[in-house]
């Protein structure tokens, strides 16, 4: 039993796309532990005054987490650790567990200061607040400043495990850490009230990072910096240090245009960023499960072919992951903007989320799903950028779109209440996406190619035909069978979207799309098995 769970633990993926598809397998299982998590927040709180509370009190242990860890920290880390393995593996370690260290003393020194000054912080941003709201967004800020030194130190973990290939457990710990935040919608709540909530965030955290230090440990990982090393690292360190000065600038752009869409939304009526939340969740759901793994999956290739010199295996990597992304993101997209209603209703419309909540997070999610697209194809292109060692070019994206967005989005807002904030989020996405793009090009000099351009077309096309096929599926049935009843809406609904992925998998099959002929062959080899 022992070594059968140490053979899974250790379990390595050798092709990226392989890779991205145990990363896609958990990440389905996070994302439904995070569907069940928005139900059951919908559920115990509806759209409301507290949930807001709740949300806004995560921008602060969010921006920390995101500023230093996902923005700067993790994306400089592998690029300099893949150069310093192939030259000399045992200062490489050294230079993860310089890393490792630095990252917990560095967050832990940022989330104390954030503790200690929640409340002047927080009565600046959420402008909207009352002193009974700002009071317990503070309560709980302070409890969950705890998450980011926690993620901070797990997140290099997950990212030292991918570069050998350990895609099973990395993929693990976000189930593991939406695990706890149920844990403490459950029982947290009843016990402690909201602060049930907060206690729920941090056991996540801790969850994350426990279940990945065996893997870690095998590796011959130590959470101990000797200071003897520290002189050999030196270069290292410093390479990484200017690697994350312009990702630094570049990721706090994104992070105070988050800061500004939830001080925008304190100023609207309550529950308002609650339903954005939702629709943004929903949104963001097909890119967790489908699009990052497949990002996540091909960064350490990338980094390591770059480092290699092997430009033109590194074109290749790109087309060919950007192309898994596209056949996976063209019909989800298209399959949400058509079944929105039903699924915000099948996902959330339980106990206090009402009618109202619904039919406002339906508008919202509609307008959304505009920025999936580009959002989804930004996640790649920005892992491109880090690959290359070039921080520089997103920092200009970032400058260039967010505070644009951020003043379309107030103006918009203000005057069209969230769905006019929806709409400036979509056209931010859209303008990051067109400058990440152009200095790609620009810089990369690469092209596409007409074959290329030519499937992905016929990507969109059979996506948005199987979408329509099940949409008319899904008409047709509700007329026969009444929606009031849950059973019979989730029924119908599953039915459509079954008939729209046949469909586009048939489609995709007679058109000679190369992802749907690996899956066939996947299902081939599993009949023979």
């Amino acid at each position: 039993m022992n070594q059968l769970i140490t053979k899974i633990v250790n379990h390595k993926s050798e092709t990226i796309f392989g890779a991205g598809l145990v990363t896609a397998s958990l990440s389905l299982v996070s994302g439904l532990l995070g569907v069940l998590r928005n139900a059951l927040l919908a559920w115990r709180f509806g759209a409301s005054a507290n949930l807001d509370i709740y949300y806004a009190s995560f921008r602060l242990p969010d921006l920390i987490y995101n500023v230093f860890i996902m923005g700067a920290i993790s994306v400089a880390f592998i690029p300099v650790f893949s150069s310093w393995w192939h030259k000399d593996r045992e200062k490489a370690q050294h230079l993860a567990s310089a890393t490792i260290v630095f990252t917990g003393i560095i967050l832990g020194i940022m989330s104390l200061l954030i503790a200690i000054f929640a409340r002047p912080i927080l009565a600046k941003l959420l402008v909207g607040f009352d002193s009974r709201k700002l009071n317990i967004a503070v309560a709980l800020t302070r409890i969950m400043m705890i998450q980011p030194v926690l993620l901070g130190i797990s997140s290099v973990i997950a990212g030292l495990l991918r570069f050998f290939k350990l895609f099973f457990i990395s993929a693990v710990a976000p189930v593991m850490y939406n695990l706890g935040i149920i844990i403490g919608i459950v029982w947290g709540v009843p016990l402690f009230g909201l602060p049930g909530l907060a206690y729920g965030v941090v056991l996540g955290a801790v969850l994350h990072l426990i279940i990945q230090l065996p893997s870690f440990y095998h590796l011959g990982g130590c959470l101990i910096l000797q200071p003897a090393w520290l002189k050999e690292i030196k270069t290292a360190l410093k390479k990484m240090i200017a690697l994350i000065g312009p990702r630094l600038l570049g990721i706090v752009s994104y992070q105070l245009f988050l800061v500004g869409i939830t001080t925008i939304t304190t100023l609207l009526k309550e529950g308002s960023l609650s339903v954005l939340n939702f629709a943004v969740s929903i949104q963001n759901l097909p890119q967790n499960i489908f699009v990052l793994p497949l990002a996540i999956a091909a960064f350490p290739r990338l980094s390591d072919l770059y480092a290699q010199h092997r430009n033109s295996d590194f074109v290749i990597v790109l087309k060919n992951t950007l192309s898994q992304i596209l056949f996976l993101l063209f019909p989800l997209a298209v399959w949400i903007y058509f079944f929105r209603q039903p699924i915000i209703r099948l996902l959330l419309g339980y106990g206090k989320f009402d009618w109202q909540d619904t039919l406002l997070t339906t508008q919202v999610l509609r307008i959304l799903v505009g920025a999936m697209i580009f959002s989804g194809i930004n996640l790649l292109l920005l892992r491109v950028f880090f690959a290359r060692k070039d921080t520089i070019s997103p920092l200009i994206a970032s400058v260039i779109s967010y505070p644009l967005g951020l003043y379309i989005s107030y103006y918009w807002g203000l005057k069209q209440g969230i769905t006019g904030v929806a709409g400036g989020i979509v056209l931010t996405n859209i303008l990051n996406f067109a400058i990440l793009f152009f200095l790609l090009k620009r810089k990369s000099r690469f092209n596409f190619g007409w074959s290329w351009i030519k499937k992905i077309s016929i990507i969109l096309v059979i996506s948005c035909l199987s979408g329509l096929l099940g949409y008319g599926t899904f008409k047709f049935l509700i007329s026969y069978f009444t929606a009031d009843k849950v059973v019979n809406l989730a029924g119908v609904t599953a039915v459509s979207l079954l008939i729209s992925g046949i469909t586009y998998y048939y489609l995709s099959l007679k058109c000679k799309i190369e992802e749907a002929q690996f899956i066939q062959e996947i299902i081939k080899r599993r009949r023979l098995l």
